[in-house]
């Protein structure tokens, strides 16, 4: 998983010395619209998949 400016969330916490990766979630602030990204490409992802669709671009 990886925030809006792509940076992957495990970097965070390894960074920030915290044990998991929740615990670093305190200072990541995903936009509304980052989340319906994320939600929209899962959805399409999986859409694509039940249907038999190679799911990479």
């Amino acid at each position: 998983m990886t925030t809006k400016r792509g940076v992957d969330l495990v970097a965070i916490q390894q960074m920030l010395g915290h044990w998991t990766v929740s615990s670093a979630m305190r200072y990541v602030r995903p936009s509304a619209t980052f989340i319906e990204d994320a939600y929209r490409r899962a959805v399409t992802s999986t859409l694509g998949e039940l249907a038999g669709e190679d799911p990479t671009p």
